[in-house]
């Protein structure tokens, strides 16, 4: 969370001429939400920064990461035969608080890759250079793009992780600016550190898909082998470590063996040991039928066999689970995805009934709204327990009603976002606003559902390399009506190209970007509505909501509104723990 620095006066930008240059170099800074492009005018004062004070001033919680992003900015040369500036570095000191200190190790900072979108992925999206790639900085950074572009801006992404027993209170420090050795400027950094913690568990379920079949070609790693599934846990605990976790975790798939009418299974105790007991996954999704056991055939297809199959995998997945006392993390999933026909929408009915004929205690999840987009094809409720709505559903009110009576029989509801939903409503588009991917966890409180889900973060076997082609699922061009979908399924990137394309050193194993830390952000603010919620203020977490938030087609992208907003929870919190006896 930023705080929100109100100024009434206009002021001179930062500016810092070089010895024995023509050229001047402006230092400035931006909130997180926010996207500087590489023509972008120096701004002197916002949310977060006053030039005449050369001050950026920003707060948290405890256990919370801050962030915002350093601007440099050049002329670019008079003609393209001559360098851009070069020979830049960042330093951020610790951060004090009379005796108490948050190290340089709690701060990290990012190299912002911008890449070239040739296409607009909404009406609000524009062509050209966009940040996203997010490159830990391990080397010093000039003004040259990575397609040989001399750029005006170059920012750097600071985020500070809040330690969580520091005490509250303003932590000051300095920003050092160097270029080629020589300092060109300090700023000052204030974080105001809030009087509470952020909890460590996230009580927003966040399932975001990444497949080990998706790795090569950018990683020249064969599916299934020894270095994709290493590659596989490395994306994994990244998801962890932003509050989310696998959408399909392959690593907790049981070993299928099947001989004749039964069925063997192989769970790996020490992979269950590392997901379950040390990072605390909050729900395992296993298919209800694996296709080996079922040839991919439809439920009236199957065989007594195949049926008799099918049982006795699921009873000793439930055997499994309830013996280690996770049963109720434990959720089966369809067969049929996304149903979408009469015929789909019976078959799930009867893989539903069956499932739970076998068990009755374990949701059976169909990615589907509760209610049929046509009256003939008749419901899912009363057969499937969770449901994964699509985004465009929630604009139904009978769907919207639908979703309150299933949570309200004990059933999880989330939804999510894909290649048809367009503006106005939110998606996760490298050329679309940066506040949408913060206002996803916000949809997901004022329509009272438990969290998302995002199919992929890792889709790249539609491009040559998602560092220089942004359209990385061609296919969704038939999805959205024509769309050039800048970024889909494509939130992180593989670390094994860093080099080429910015400089920095290469990084073993994924590469975050803008909009995946602003997703982290939005749940960060979920956990601010928890916490005020469990503070008994539901009522107040809800008003606050509704601040912002119409429906999934109709909310706030104001930034300014959007900080006040969040500080007033934030003070809020404090009244409350402080009265809290």
């Amino acid at each position: 969370m930023l705080r929100l620095l109100v100024t009434t006066f206009l002021v001179a930008p930062l500016t810092v001429v070089f010895c024995g240059a023509e050229d001047k170099v402006e230092v400035w800074a931006v909130p997180s939400i926010q996207k500087v492009r590489p023509e972008a005018p120096v701004e002197a004062e916002n949310l977060v920064w006053d030039a005449s004070a050369k001050t950026i001033q920003v707060a948290g919680a405890r256990n919370e990461h801050v962030p915002f992003q350093l601007v440099i900015s050049t002329a670019p040369p008079a003609n393209r035969y001559l360098e851009p500036a070069d020979g830049f570095w960042v330093e951020v000191t610790e951060l004090r608080s009379s005796e108490n200190r948050i190290p340089p190790e709690r701060i990290d900072l990012f190299f912002e890759h911008a890449v070239l979108c040739y296409g607009k992925s909404s009406p609000v999206g524009d062509t050209g250079f966009w940040p996203d790639a997010l490159a830990p900085l391990t080397e010093p950074f000039g003004m040259r793009s990575a397609f040989r572009k001399a750029v005006r801006n170059r920012a750097i992404w600071v985020d500070i992780h809040v330690p969580d027993g520091v005490p509250a209170g303003h932590y000051k420090g300095k920003i050092l600016v160097s270029q080629d050795g020589r300092q060109l400027e300090e700023l000052q950094l204030d974080l105001e550190v809030y009087d509470f913690s952020l909890p460590e568990e996230t009580h927003m379920l966040a399932y975001i898909g990444v497949s080990g079949n998706w790795f090569s070609p950018a990683y020249s790693v064969e599916p299934g082998s020894n270095e994709a599934r290493a590659l596989l846990k490395k994306y994994y605990d990244f998801l962890y470590s932003h509050r989310m976790e696998p959408w399909f975790n392959r690593l907790l798939q049981p070993e299928v063996e099947v001989k004749g009418d039964e069925v063997e299974l192989l769970f790996n105790d020490e992979v269950y040991q590392r997901y379950m007991v040390e990072l605390k996954t909050k729900r395992v999704v296993l298919e209800a039928a694996p296709g080996e056991l079922t040839n991919r055939q439809t439920f009236g297809e199957l065989s007594a066999e195949a049926k008799a199959r099918v049982r006795n995998y699921v009873k000793q997945v439930v055997a499994f689970f309830t013996q280690h006392s996770w049963a109720e993390k434990l959720v089966l999933n369809s067969p049929i995805d996304e149903p979408n026909t009469a015929e789909h929408y019976e078959e799930t009915r009867m893989w539903a009934d069956f499932v739970h004929d076998i068990a009755p205690d374990i949701p059976f999840l169909v990615t589907e709204a509760p209610v049929a987009d046509r009256p003939e094809w008749g419901n899912l409720t009363g057969h499937a327990n969770n449901f994964s709505v699509h985004g465009n559903r929630l604009n139904d009110p009978a769907v919207r009603r639908a979703i309150d009576r299933e949570r309200g029989r004990g059933g999880e509801i989330t939804w999510y976002i894909s290649c048809d939903q367009v503006y106005p409503q939110p998606n996760y588009f490298i050329d679309g606003p940066a506040i949408d991917p913060v206002m996803v966890p916000w949809i997901t409180w004022r329509h009272s559902m438990d969290g998302i889900l995002y199919w992929a973060v890792n889709f790249w076997r539609q491009t040559p390399n998602p560092w220089e082609d942004p359209v990385t699922y061609l296919s969704g061009f038939l999805c959205s009506d024509g769309g050039i979908l800048n970024g889909e399924g494509s939130l992180l990137y593989p670390g094994n190209h860093v080099k080429r394309y910015t400089g920095q050193q290469n990084v073993d194993g994924p590469v975050s970007s803008i909009r995946f830390e602003l997703l982290r952000e939005g749940i960060e603010d979920y956990e601010y509505l928890w916490l005020l919620k469990s503070l008994g203020e539901a009522d107040l977490a809800d008003r606050f909501v509704s601040d912002l938030v119409v429906d999934v087609s109709a909310f706030s992208r104001n930034v300014p509104v959007h900080f006040e907003v969040r500080e007033r929870i934030a003070r809020k919190i404090e009244e409350l723990s402080r009265d809290k006896p």
